[in-house]
């Protein structure tokens, strides 16, 4: 069993392997090619010893090819599936972001970088990127793929987001019978906001991820008038924050929200 084989080895460095393996493939089929070509010349002019010593080589380089690709096939052999159900894809994943400087969190079962939210899916041996399907999972490449996302603009309809978050939060003063302007818990704005069946694959970690770009936004005020408040206060230590990841890669933290009327 090679390096490679052992399936405790990472994923990164097994396709780095087969990548190897095939720049030899490459490279043995273009000398195949050109031994082709000297012998198809040698048999048209009948230059036998040349032609001999063409199919000889050919011989060869074909062989190896095909040991090569053999090899290849063995690395290939391999449970994507099951790697990523296991959890080592995760931990490779999250290895390598912090070797290479760039911020990913896990939470609530999904792994946060900004601006995207990584959700895996071991039975398509794929990602899903902010719910769409990415089937290239090789960590460099899916970390490189995420950096450039970072660096885009991010399309955030703010202010409906924001009426979104005052509906909520009425809702939510209303039935705990908390007073005008009291701070809630953005765990019960979440609930509110997910309670018809249409909403419930609109995560945790896309409502707080959204949360974080309604606060870097400027957007505080509502069409009636009230202003958005994110409090930073003890809430933040209770079991009820959710966290996702700012821009600048620091994790951030948010627990309550309010809306008070502007005097």
């Amino acid at each position: 069993m090679t390096e490679y084989q052992n399936t405790r080895t990472s994923f990164e460095s097994r396709l780095a392997a087969i990548e190897r393996e095939i720049d030899n493939v490459a490279r043995n089929v273009t000398a195949a090619n050109s031994r082709v070509r000297k012998a198809k010349r040698s048999a048209q002019t009948g230059s036998m010893r040349d032609l001999s010593l063409a199919v000889e080589d050919l011989a060869v380089l074909v062989g190896t090819a095909h040991n090569i690709i053999a090899e290849v096939q063995s690395l290939c052999d391999f449970d994507t599936s099951d790697w990523i159900a296991s959890g080592s894809y995760q931990k490779e994943l999250l290895e390598l972001a912090a070797d290479e400087g760039f911020p990913m969190i896990e939470s609530d079962g999904r792994i946060l970088c900004y601006p995207t939210i990584v959700q895996l899916s071991p039975s398509d041996s794929a990602v899903l990127l902010d719910k769409k399907k990415e089937r290239g999972i090789r960590p460099s490449y899916l970390i490189r793929k995420l950096k450039d996302l970072s660096q885009r603009q991010v399309k955030f309809r703010a202010e409906a987001f924001i009426e979104a978050l005052v509906f909520a939060y009425d809702l939510v003063v209303a039935e705990k019978k908390r007073r005008s302007e009291a701070v809630v818990k953005l765990q019960e704005i979440y609930r509110v906001l997910t309670i018809l069946p249409s909403s419930r694959s609109y995560s945790k970690s896309e409502f707080v991820r959204d949360v974080y770009l309604l606060d870097q936004s400027g957007i505080t005020l509502t069409r009636d008038g009230r202003k958005l408040k994110l409090p930073a206060s003890a809430m933040t230590r209770s079991s009820g924050t959710m966290e996702t990841v700012a821009k600048g890669g620091q994790v951030k933290l948010y627990a309550g929200i309010a809306f008070e009327a502007i005097s």
